[in-house]
């Protein structure tokens, strides 16, 4: 059993008994996602990688409803997307930001050759070969922009 699958269902359960809704609630809906996955898959056991894969989008899912919440005045929604949202990056290793990401962008920009804009796909395909855990690709996209 992966790692995230059964710390999740530990999760779970420790939720149930402290009456925690929404973190009982978000953990129910990781782990259905990554069942699925296992259906759709036909496998027992995903593997942490495709485990996490399965957060980030989550995530990634949840951050976009916020946006669209914000464009809508939907203070409401946009309170309770953002709380599942910091559930879920509970789970999630830890990821670069600011200046330590600016730097990483940098050294990859570097050794691909980055010359601007145009490179921009090819410098994708290069970080999340190398470094797809350490951001979200909306940040690296952002630290790119900024080196020019």
């Amino acid at each position: 059993m992966a790692e995230y699958f059964a710390r999740l269902q530990a999760d779970m359960k420790t939720a149930m008994k402290a009456r925690d809704e929404l973190r009982l609630r978000v953990a129910r809906m990781l782990v259905a996602a990554i069942k699925k996955e296992q259906i759709d898959r036909a496998k027992d056991d995903l593997g942490a990688d495709a485990e996490l894969d399965i957060l980030r989008k989550a995530v990634k899912t949840r951050r976009e409803s916020v946006d669209q919440a914000q464009k809508l005045g939907r203070q409401d929604v946009v309170q309770a997307e953002a709380a599942e949202i910091a559930v879920i990056e509970a789970y999630l290793p830890a990821t670069l930001s600011g200046d330590a990401l600016l730097a990483k962008v940098r050294e990859v920009a570097q050794a691909i050759g980055y010359t601007g804009a145009k490179d921009t796909g090819r410098f994708m395909k290069e970080w999340m070969a190398r470094h797809k855990a350490l951001a979200d690709g909306r940040d690296v996209q952002e630290a790119l922009k900024r080196l020019g």
